[in-house]
């Protein structure tokens, strides 16, 4: 798999969204093996290039929302909280100077409204 990550960002560059379902994939198996630590930054880097393909073409990406549900997952197994969460999330999306769109609730996959009711 890495090898195939490798020829992937050969051919396609560094943030083609090709390479981010190869590192979501390496990230997974990875995760799968109980090698969170390895798998984080990989399915970090594979939700960064998926939310900059989707803010550069105006639509998100087919695989976003899976690739997000899975980095959730990975901070949840990796015994985060959800605020902490939350905050991780809203960390990746300050390094592509955007608003919260990525610290959404997985409940209801609306961005997350911090002092608020609903």
């Amino acid at each position: 798999m890495r090898r195939a990550l490798h020829i992937v960002e050969r051919s396609f560059g560094n943030d083609h969204p090709n390479v981010a379902i190869r590192l979501s994939n390496l990230a997974t198996l990875l995760n799968a093996t109980n090698r969170l630590a390895e798998a984080e930054p990989l399915m970090r880097r594979a939700l960064l290039i998926l939310v900059g393909f989707t803010r550069r073409i105006g639509r998100e990406h087919p695989r976003l929302d899976v690739v997000l549900s899975n980095y959730r997952g990975l901070l949840e197994a990796l015994g985060r909280t959800p605020d902490q969460i939350r905050q991780r999330l809203r960390e990746l999306d300050d390094s592509r100077n955007s608003d919260d769109s990525l610290a959404r609730s997985p409940e209801t996959n609306r961005p997350h409204r911090t002092g608020t009711s609903e």
